[in-house]
C-alpha cells in the first residue's frame, strides 16, 4: 500500500479529541511508510493531517477544488497539489491516486466522499479498503442508518461488512492496511440482487 486518502473536515470541530485523533491517524500512516492524500486545504482537520504527515517525513498530495483553492490556501509546505475543476473530477483523482480511504469527522463533503467510495466499491468500479474513524461516537447515527438500510434490504450485509469502523486511530489504520478485499469479480454477488 502506497497512498491512503484521508477525508476530513475543513473545520476542527468543537471537541479537541477530533484534532488529537487526526494527528494520531496521520502519525500511524506515516510510521508505516505510507503517503497521505487529502483535500489540499490549510484549514481545519485537513491542516492537522497534512502538517502531521509532513512532520513525519512522508509525501503528502493535496487534491483541491478550483473554486476552493484560493479560499482554503493550500498548505505552503506541500510539494504536490492537484487542482480539480469539479467535485466529480476531484473524487476521481482521489480514487485513482489512492490504495485505501479513511473518513474522519467532517461535514457534507466528507459524507459525500464516503458515499462515493462506497458506491464505487459496491459497483466494482474500484476495490479498495474504506474505513471510518468514529471519534467520540461522531458517526454513531450514520452507522445506525446503515444498519437500518441493511435490515430493510437496501444495502447488502456483504457490502456493509466491507466498511471498516473503529474509534481507535491505531486500530483503524491496521485494519485498513491488513484488510483483504473480496475478489474484483465478486461485486455482483455482494450486491445481493
Amino acid at each position: 500500500m502506497k497512498n491512503i486518502s484521508i477525508f476530513c473536515g475543513a473545520h476542527k470541530g468543537k471537541n479537541p479529541q477530533y484534532t488529537e485523533a487526526a494527528k494520531t491517524v496521520a502519525e500511524c500512516i506515516a510510521k508505516k511508510g505510507i503517503n497521505v492524500v487529502f483535500g489540499g486545504g490549510n484549514v481545519g482537520l485537513m491542516k492537522v493531517i497534512s502538517d502531521t504527515a509532513l512532520d513525519h517525513g512522508v509525501e503528502v498530495l493535496g487534491i483541491s477544488l478550483k473554486s476552493l483553492h484560493s479560499l482554503e490556501l493550500a498548505n505552503p509546505r506541500l510539494e504536490k497539489i492537484h487542482i480539480a475543476d469539479t467535485l466529480l473530477d476531484r473524487k476521481e483523482e482521489f480514487m485513482s491516486r489512492s490504495d485505501a480511504f479513511i473518513v474522519l469527522p467532517g461535514g457534507v463533503g466528507s459524507l459525500d466522499e464516503l458515499a462515493e467510495i462506497m458506491a464505487n466499491n459496491q459497483l466494482g468500479i474500484i476495490n479498495k479498503p474504506l474505513g471510518i474513524l468514529n471519534t467520540n461516537g461522531y458517526y454513531d447515527d450514520l452507522l445506525k442508518w446503515f444498519n437500518k438500510a441493511v435490515n430493510e434490504g437496501f444495502i447488502s450485509s456483504a457490502n456493509f461488512k466491507e466498511l471498516l469502523v473503529s474509534d481507535s486511530p491505531e486500530e483503524l489504520v491496521n485494519m485498513i492496511v491488513n484488510h483483504q478485499r473480496p475478489e474484483d469479480e465478486n461485486w455482483k454477488e455482494r450486491l445481493g440482487l
